[in-house]
C-alpha cells in the first residue's frame, strides 16, 4: 500500500467515526462512496494556515486531512515529473 493510500485510509476510518459508521471496510458501496467523497471535501476544505483544532478528535481530524493532501500533493508532483522525463505533457493547461 502507497503512503497515499495509507492516508487516505487513515482519514477514512476518523470520517466514518464521525458519522458513527465505524469501519470503513465494513460498509457497503453507497456509504464507502460518501465516507470517500467526504474524504476528499475534507481535504480539499482543509485551510493549511488554520492553527488545529483546540478538540483532540477535531485536531486528529485536522492532522490526517493535512497529511493525506500532501501525500496526494506528492503524488501528483511525482506522476508529472514521470511525465516530464518521458517527455510527455504533464500540465493541464498544456494539454491540448
Amino acid at each position: 500500500m502507497s503512503e497515499h493510500e495509507a492516508k487516505r485510509q487513515a482519514l477514512a476510518a476518523l470520517v466514518a467515526r464521525r458519522q458513527g459508521l465505524g469501519d470503513p471496510a465494513a460498509l457497503d458501496s453507497q456509504q464507502r462512496a460518501a465516507i470517500d467523497r467526504e474524504v476528499e471535501a475534507v481535504a480539499d476544505g482543509l485551510d493549511a494556515a488554520a492553527p488545529e483544532p483546540a478538540d483532540p478528535e477535531a485536531a486528529q481530524l485536522h492532522r490526517a486531512a493535512a497529511e493525506y493532501r500532501a501525500a496526494r500533493q506528492l503524488r501528483a508532483d511525482e506522476d508529472n515529473v514521470r511525465l516530464a522525463e518521458r517527455g510527455e505533457v504533464f500540465a493541464p493547461e498544456d494539454d491540448a
